[in-house]
């Protein structure tokens, strides 16, 4: 396989830690423009106060991991399908375990519960996405065998404390594929709700559904910017949500924001995002 790692690649500071990233990601450029973009994540690991394990689904270079395990004691376990962006991932992390002692298992495999095929497409070196079809090994090369449900990768469905989930447009799919870690842990959940297709429009109406199901009740919507728009949601609120957004792909409507981020709990973890929220409009959303 080709190495990509000595190809052109900058060096982001994110807080105490510096991490390599391809010189055509975007972050750097996002938040310098959205200065909310992608600052939740640390605040909400700052305030769990548990030892329970973190799962990054789509971890991509380790930029939310670089971000958040400053702030916690916590162990991670860090996904990501993409040769290109795993790459910049075990290299991150080589220098994230020299400086701190969370424990860091990665595993490189694309997550869902194996009911669709596609094929990986990475988008301008910044992220990768599925692109869902038939029989087709894609140029990354992963193969529809390769998919895993979340359940198989992790051994222990009681100790996870936050599942954070960022696939472009499948977090649904992933959640889903996921049942014994919710049933067993119900760890708060922080997932991009992207919906640009049919497909993925009725993915995520029937997630809502799925997670109402298992208690998830306490909702709160964010903007693609970072800036929390509705709290204490309910799923109604979400659904209409999402008509909205899609509404701005399928018929050309005036686009105002581009998808939602959902954090979603049982009761059980209730008080963290409470204590969560109030800390990320004090120290980030008001200052």
């Amino acid at each position: 396989m080709k190495k990509v790692w000595l190809k052109k690649n900058t060096t982001y500071q994110i807080g105490i830690h510096k991490i390599q990233i391809p010189s055509s990601a975007r972050l750097p450029i996002y938040q310098k423009l959205h200065p909310l973009y992608d600052r939740f994540l640390p605040v909400l690991a700052k305030n769990l106060n548990t030892d329970g394990t973190i799962i990054d689904v789509g971890a991509n270079v380790g930029d939310s991991l670089a971000a958040m395990i400053q702030q916690c004691n916590n162990s991670f376990i860090c996904i990501e399908p993409s040769n290109f962006f795993f790459e910049y991932l075990e290299k991150n992390v080589q220098n994230l375990k020299s400086e701190n002692t969370n424990p860091i298992k990665l595993f490189k495999s694309l997550v869902g519960t194996k009911t669709f095929e596609g094929k990986l497409k990475d988008v301008r070196g910044s992220t990768a996405s599925l692109v869902v079809s038939e029989h087709e090994k894609n140029r990354d090369g992963v193969q529809y065998s390769t998919i895993k449900k979340l359940d198989d990768i992790v051994q222990n469905h009681k100790d996870v404390i936050l599942l954070k989930c960022d696939v472009d447009g499948f977090d649904f799919d992933v959640i889903e594929s996921a049942k014994n870690i919710l049933s067993a842990s119900e760890p708060i959940l922080f997932f991009e709700n992207q919906i640009d297709n049919d497909f993925q429009y009725q993915g995520f109406n029937k997630l809502y559904d799925f997670l109402a199901e298992r208690g998830y009740h306490n909702l709160y919507i964010f903007d693609n910017f970072g800036n929390i728009v509705v709290e204490k949601a309910d799923y109604h609120t979400l659904k209409n949500f999402n008509a909205y957004l899609y509404s701005m792909t399928k018929y050309h409507a005036t686009r105002t924001f581009c998808y939602t981020d959902i954090l979603v709990s049982t009761d059980k973890n209730t008080s963290i995002i409470a204590r969560a929220i109030e800390d990320y409009k004090s120290n980030w959303v008001k200052r």
